[in-house]
């Protein structure tokens, strides 16, 4: 296959969709057919079509920021644009999204991709939550799936979507719309058919240098480890507004709350946070997000795209 790269930053809209069938999770994933996609480059020169018969000879590449670090680790298949398969998964999203629920949209993320293991690359992004809401470590997670399964539902009926494709693009809008940064990821994740094995997320109880190896399990360090971990501003942890993505969660970290004595205060965060205050590498990267919310949501955003990327498996195209 030749690989054409377009050096135009593209543009691409697509209008109002709507759809009524019914889909029951888990869905196997299917292969996506796409259609001729229309771009418009930023310089103004004249469309540029991209269609499936076309796609042995071209691979337009959609250069948005955060994808241009993965050109050299994604292949080839999960580069091309689909950008109105991604605007359609976003419209549909947003549709069912709320700053109420995003908090366990975005944990659906955590608890899909949490499973991956890097020493024998299994688990990871790939849908199997859906087998695994049984889990006590799933508990709650019910709910947010069925808000997912009324956008993918609108969606399937339109452009089948796996389950990995869509827990990825969700919480990146769960993320946005709560006032985080912007998050673009790929498509053409494959859906797992099972369950991936069992005690693989990070328990609650961990101290800081056992997160530390957990995360190093996972392809994923110290510093990726606090980063992502500033998705609790959001949410019950009592970090800040549970409805506001900043880096709230650092600097009331630094303060220590829960070491007074009675009240709600104490009940602020889980045990695995207030450990990651009391290690002096995880402290410099709390200190420095803390100091610049531009720098946590710069590097929340590289290490939510290598989360969702973890153990994901590619469609042949």
């Amino acid at each position: 296959m030749r690989l054409g790269v377009s050096k135009h930053v593209v543009r691409c809209s697509i209008g109002t969709v709507s759809g009524d069938s019914k889909t029951h999770f888990p869905a196997k994933s299917q292969r996506s057919s796409f259609s001729t996609v229309k771009f418009r480059s930023d310089n103004g020169s004249s469309d540029l079509a991209v269609s499936s018969s076309s796609r042995r000879e071209l691979i337009c590449i959609v250069t948005w920021p955060c994808l241009l670090p993965l050109v050299g680790c994604l292949p080839a298949n999960a580069l091309q644009a689909g950008a109105k398969e991604y605007l359609l998964i976003k419209e549909e999203v947003r549709k069912v999204l709320s700053k109420g629920k995003a908090a366990g949209v975005l944990r659906l993320v955590f608890h899909d991709a949490g499973t991956f293991d890097i020493d024998d690359n299994t688990g990871g992004m790939n849908g199997s939550l859906v087998y695994e809401l049984e889990r006590p470590e799933n508990a709650g997670l019910k709910r947010s799936v069925k808000v997912l399964q009324k956008a993918k539902t609108q969606i399937d009926a339109i452009q089948p979507v796996s389950w990995a494709d869509m827990i990825a693009v969700a919480g990146a809008e769960a993320v946005e719309i709560c006032g985080g940064p912007p998050i673009q990821v790929s498509l053409g994740r494959l859906d797992a058919l099972v369950p991936d094995p069992e005690g693989r997320l990070p328990e609650e109880s961990l101290n800081a240098s056992a997160l530390k190896k957990c995360f190093q399990s996972k392809g994923l360090s110290t510093q990726e480890l606090v980063a992502l971990s500033g998705a609790h501003t959001i949410g019950s942890k009592g970090f800040g507004s549970p409805n506001s993505f900043d880096n709230s969660y650092y600097k009331i970290l630094l303060e220590k709350p829960w070491t007074s004595s009675g009240g709600m205060s104490s009940m602020i965060g889980l045990p695995s946070d207030h450990a990651l205050v009391e290690d002096d590498e995880c402290l410099r990267w709390i200190k420095k997000y803390a100091d610049s919310e531009n720098l946590f949501f710069e590097d929340f955003k590289n290490a939510y795209v290598k989360l969702v990327n973890s153990g994901a498996r590619w469609k042949n195209m």
